[in-house]
Parts: C-alpha cells; structure tokens; sequence
C-alpha cells in the first residue's frame, strides 16, 4: 500500500499540472488541448523524480540495512569464538579433572600448576613493552613457548626447524618489487629460509607445513617479524618511499597469547605503518577466525595494511578487502593478463565484462594496487604494461637474495641488548 507521503506528492504534481495547463489555456499561450497535453508532461515529468528520488532512499536504506547485518554477523561471530573458547576449555577442564590413579595424577598435577602459575615472562624492565616482547620471543626461540610436535608430522622435518631456531640459522631472503614502467625499487618481499647442518638452505615448501603443524609457525614468525622490523628501519633512512612486505601466518595474527605484546610493539613503531605490510595467502585470509579478524582491524586501525598473495582467481569480494585494510594482491602475471581478457570472473563481473586496461582502475576504486608476480621474461612486461598495473615482481627484476649476515647479527644483538 502506497504511503501516505507517496499519495500527498501525487496529488501535489497533478495540482499542479492542473494549475499550469488551465494558465497555458487562460493565458492562450497555446490550444486548449496542447495546455493539457503540456499539464500531463509536468505531471509525467515530476512523478519521474520523485521515483527516481524515492529509489536512492529506497537503495541507501538497503545498503545500511546490509551494513548493520554484516555487523551483527560479525559480533555473532565473535560471540560464537568466546563460546567456543569456554567450551573448550571446559573440555580441558573435565579431561584434566578426570579421576586417575594416585601414582598418575599427583605429578600431572604438579606440572599444570606449573604451566599455569609460570607464563612466559620478559627479563627486561616491564614498563617497557619492546623489551617484553623482544625477551618473550628469546624465550620462545629458546624452546619455552613451543608446542609439542604432531605425531603426524616427520619428525626429522620438525627437529630440522628446532634445531635451525635453536641455532639460528633461519634467516631472511629479500626480492624486490618494482614500479612500472620505471622498474625503480618501490618495496621489498620478505621470505623465511633455513639451513641445515651442513649449510645447505631449504625452500618454503621444506619446512613450513612442518613448522605449522608443530605448533613452531609462530616462532618463525615472529623472527621473521622482527628481523623485517629492523631492516624496514635502516631502509627508510635512505629512502622513506621503500617497504617491505612481511609474509605472516594466520595463526600468528590469531595467537592470543603473544599477539598483544606485538601489538603494542607495533603501536609504538607506528612511524613504520606506511612501509610494513603483512602478507598472508588467499585461502588463509577468506578463511580467518573472528580472532583474527579483530586483530587485523586492529592492526590497521593504527595504519598498518595487508596484502594477499596465491591468488588463484580474480573472482573477490574487493569490499571486503577495503573493510580488512588489503591494500595489495599479487596475481602471477600470466594468470592475470589472461583474466583481464575475459579468461574469468573479475569482481563479480561477467568474463569480458571489462576492458583490460580497466581491470586495474576497478581494484583501484577500493583502495587495492595488484602486484603482477612471477614475471620471467619480458614479453610479459610488455602485456603487464597494456593492463596499467602500477607493480611487478619475479626473478626478471631480481631473485630474493639473503640480507648480509652482520646485518641480520647486528639486528639480534640490538634485540638481545634490549632484552637484558
């Protein structure tokens, strides 16, 4: 049923049509007939505004109607997490408090006091949140803070990342990430590598399920971090325009126990936001826990942003990537000039829907620059370039290569010192 407002406009534009064909006719300004044909156009004329008028209202209160569900969605998910929680560590609760020998259980017992009553702790002065979070990852690498490996895992696989953490041999690779057409050096990708015994460096593809089942993902990391932390800032000495992009895993944005403290690291080294940018695969970022989730807005609510790489479709919801703060994705070169001749979906658009060299200017409206990555040869450039896409990376415009050993020990010597 139209509303009353509706009716009470209707009737305003036929008045006044009405009004302005019987002046048409009074005035003789033209024939009786042409005055009401005049009078209908009026009358055509306004109800076609006030139509169009009443969709934009229809549509914004749609939209916030779509925004306020998201945010409930959102809060329900958290909600969801925190029950979560509490169910699982009632579960714990009734495993551990389940009746037991008396030669069993009064050791068990002894170790979860223990467990409880010692968390990690830094060694530095506790007003002084660097050094609590530089002295709780020491402890981690130390071998305080590990999970215990997963009896799924090889465990040669598990101790080979033990014992690298152990004996320091994980250690940080650069490749950089060029401008085009220039090609100028506008950032840097970090990578994670380890040597063996015999000095022999092991890909990504060796160790990382291993580190990520084991529970050792977040020491890597958090080395990782650190290490790109202490490299971002003798960059930006030189040049302020160069970053790095941080390559960083899921369960290290959502580990609870150790994130504040980075955090707050973070907050403090906030002058850095515009030059660290975390890197976390696709499948990890559409997959998130409302825990990480909440801990990446709260990252970017003090400027830091993120970029998403293995990026095997162009299909994204890039509303949703401005609302995360992704300010990045790297789509292998390849793969995206092909997309962008209508090869696939881009955006929730139609194969061919877009002009390739609009392609980029459609990721740009949500505040998102693709990164054409693995770039080999230079016919692919040429392509790259058609597309007007501002960033490239791969093994043409360099290999990542190691950061020099006494820059890397200088690094953890002013990270010891701070610790105690």
């Amino acid at each position: 049923m139209p509303r009353a407002s509706d009716i009470l406009v209707i009737l305003t534009y036929a008045m006044v049509a009405i009004v302005a064909a019987l002046a048409f006719d009074r005035f003789g300004l033209m024939s009786a007939e042409l005055a009401w044909m005049m009078g209908a156009l009026v009358f055509l004329i306004g109800g076609q505004v006030h139509a169009s008028v009443a969709r934009a209202e229809e549509r914004k209160l749609f939209e916030d109607e779509i925004h306020l569900l998201k945010a409930a969605n959102m809060s329900m998910l958290d909600e969801l997490s925190s029950a979560q929680d509490r169910i699982e560590a009632l579960a714990e609760t009734a495993v551990a408090t389940k009746p037991r020998t008396a030669e069993a259980s009064a050791p068990a017992t002894q170790e979860s006091a223990l467990e409880l009553s010692q968390p990690i702790q830094a060694t530095g002065d506790p007003q002084n949140a660097d050094e609590r979070l530089v002295a709780e990852i020491l402890a981690r690498l130390e071998g305080g803070g590990r999970a215990a490996p997963v009896a799924a895992q090889t465990p040669d696989a598990v101790d080979l990342v033990r014992r690298a953490l152990d004996d320091n041999r994980v250690d940080l690779y650069l490749q950089p990430v060029v401008g085009l057409p220039q090609r100028r050096t506008y950032f840097y990708e970090g990578y994670t590598r380890i040597r063996d015994e015999n000095g022999q460096v092991l890909g990504p593809g060796e160790f990382l399920a291993a580190a990520e089942e084991a529970g050792l993902i977040t020491d890597v990391d958090n080395l990782l971090l650190l290490r790109c932390v202490q490299i971002v800032r003798r960059l930006t000495k030189s040049d302020r325009r160069v970053g790095v992009f941080c390559n960083v895993s899921i369960r290290s944005l959502a580990d609870e126990d150790f994130f504040p403290a980075f955090l707050d690291f973070l907050r403090r080294n906030s002058d850095l936001a515009g030059a660290l940018i975390f890197e976390l695969p696709r499948a990890q970022f559409e997959n998130r826990s409302a825990t990480a989730a909440r801990n990446m807005a709260r990252l970017a609510d003090f400027g830091f942003r993120f970029s998403i790489d293995q990026v095997n479709d162009l299909n994204i919801d890039l509303a949703e990537l401005q609302r995360a703060g992704v300010r990045f994705i790297k789509v292998a070169g390849d793969r995206l000039i092909a997309a962008a001749h209508g090869a696939e979906p881009i955006a929730g658009r139609e194969p061919g829907a877009l002009r390739p060299e609009d392609v980029a200017g459609l990721f740009a409206r949500y505040g998102v620059d693709l990164v054409a990555e693995k770039i080999e040869v230079e016919s692919t450039v040429v392509e790259v370039l058609d597309l007007d896409v501002a960033y490239a990376q791969g093994h043409l415009f360099g290999a990542p290569r190691p950061v020099r050993d006494e820059v890397l020990n200088e690094a953890d010597n002013k990270l010891r010192r701070a610790a105690g």
